[in-house]
């Protein structure tokens, strides 16, 4: 078999109110070559996290590859898999549902098999719950991700648009790493209703937003109620960084700021000014003792591919 090559972008979910609802996938790749062999699955990792990540078959990917050959019920051999890695690890960037992407992508390479949207679906939820990064990696672009039970199999209802060109995105990226996990658990089981109905006015608000162009929408849209103001003890920094929203009006161009999926990455939509805004989210995490970088990056509106 020759070489392939996946592409995977990052992605960004919840965007404020949008909790467990919609995510955006991100011009920051995993990409992983694809070189078949007789029998084991061997990583070659580089770039982020490369010092870290398993090598062997315990590595997700890996892992995500047997699973799915089970499943399947078809028999394949093993691989070199060179992974090099923009995104990074346990900071709200969607690396994990990038690399479940990936390994999908890698068993069909590997089993000449390939999988529709609700098969491929149906086999990321067994390691991700979050359909909202999950979609955006796949499909690219803005995706409203809806978990839906079939048979007593879940899936995800998907619905994709193209992100609009004149809002451009900065990340602020702390060294600092949150678990997933952790980060729900900080979260109530149950809410006030005024909270969820805030909270789906607001979601509803966002794709109305980016529908009809109406980006001075957005500051509003963001804000949330059901996840950050739990999540902020756990992120130092969040709620100063957050407090942007309610100074929009003296950082020309910005539109909103919200906590990047779980964190602790935060982004902020802006349609000029990238640069000071960027910095002037550093430098109140920076105030707080909190080191980080800044990124400006684009949207990729096309999803995972295959070169």
């Amino acid at each position: 078999m020759s070489r392939t090559e996946i592409i995977v972008p990052a992605s960004t979910s919840n965007l404020g109110a949008s909790f467990d609802t919609c995510g955006l996938a991100l011009a920051l790749y995993l990409r992983v070559t694809v070189e078949s062999r007789e029998s084991r699955i061997e990583i070659v990792p580089t770039g982020e996290g490369e010092d870290c990540v398993p090598r062997d078959e315990t590595n997700l990917i890996a892992r995500v590859v047997r699973f799915v050959a089970e499943r399947r019920g078809k028999r394949i051999g093993g691989a070199q898999l060179l992974v090099d890695s923009q995104i990074p690890l346990a900071r709200g960037l969607g690396s994990s549902s990038a690399a479940i992407i990936a390994g999908i992508s890698v068993y069909e390479t590997l089993a000449d098999d390939h999988l529709n949207d609700d098969e491929f679906f149906a086999c990321a939820l067994n390691f991700e719950a979050h359909g909202d990064n999950l979609a955006p990696s796949l499909l690219g672009g803005l995706v409203v991700a809806c978990v839906v039970d079939r048979r007593g199999l879940h899936s995800l209802i998907t619905v994709k648009r193209d992100w609009p060109r004149e809002i451009k995105l900065v990340l602020v990226i702390p060294e600092l790493e949150l678990e997933t996990t952790k980060m729900r658990e900080a979260l109530p089981a149950e809410v006030p209703l005024g909270d969820a109905v805030f909270n789906i006015q607001r979601a509803a608000l966002f794709q109305a937003a980016i529908a009809e162009r109406r980006f001075d929408l957005l500051k509003e849209a963001l804000r949330d109620r059901l996840h950050q103001s739990y999540r902020a003890p756990l992120a130092p920094g969040l709620s100063a960084v957050l407090e942007l929203n309610e100074e929009s009006d003296r950082h020309p161009g910005l539109l909103g700021v919200a906590l990047s999926g779980a964190g602790s990455t935060m982004i902020a939509f802006a349609t000029e000014n990238c640069d000071a805004i960027g910095r002037v989210m550093r430098e109140r995490l920076a105030a707080l003792n909190v080191s980080s970088r800044v990124l400006e990056v684009a949207v990729d509106n096309h999803g995972r591919r295959f070169e």
